[in-house]
């Protein structure tokens, strides 16, 4: 239940921050659609974007599968878009995929992947990173935790993140980040 909220934060926080990813207009229909309900029309907005490479309606995408919003729920699909849009650096994807590592969503628990993906997403500034790695930290050994710093960054030398980080979520405001 937690995790749905979190995605309906970020989903919420994402429609509201009018990235420069989209051609005009299709940010504000993408974000109309979804204010009502309309998961068709907003996936027929969002899926060529998404196809074309765009991270943000990549990560929009992956949340629409694994809510089952518009398109059957599925785990598969939801961690293939967000892993495209996470290796770009969309810090919302990659605390995505951490938790659906962590919570064994479509795959075995697997809290060194998870740590990995909070790790990155801790690099890229993302506010609930650092907590969820500490907590993870407890429950791995400090051989396990050593290693998956040591591939976030190795991963990080190695791709160059593209999105950059959203502003910090600001309820007043018409913009959010994670």
């Amino acid at each position: 239940m937690i995790k749905k909220l979190f995605f309906l934060l970020l989903t919420g926080a994402l429609l509201g921050a009018a990235p420069i990813w989209a051609a005009d207009g299709d940010w504000d229909r993408a974000k109309a659609a979804h204010e009502r309900g309309d998961y068709t029309a907003e996936i027929a907005i969002i899926r060529p974007l998404a196809e074309k490479g765009f991270a943000f309606a990549q990560f929009n995408l992956g949340v629409l599968y694994d809510q089952g919003n518009g398109v059957p729920q599925d785990n598969a699909l939801a961690m293939q878009w967000y892993q495209k849009a996470a290796e770009q650096g969309l810090s919302q994807a990659q605390v995505n995929l951490a938790i659906m590592y962590r919570e064994g969503q479509g795959m075995p628990v697997n809290l060194t992947r998870a740590y990995f993906w909070f790790e990155l997403a801790d690099a890229q500034g993302d506010s609930q990173a650092p907590e969820a790695k500490r907590e993870l930290a407890e429950k791995l050994t400090p051989a396990q935790v050593t290693e998956a710093e040591r591939q976030a960054t190795e991963f990080m030398f190695t791709h160059s993140f593209t999105v950059p980080p959203l502003p910090p979520y600001n309820p007043g405001s018409a913009h959010g980040g994670g």
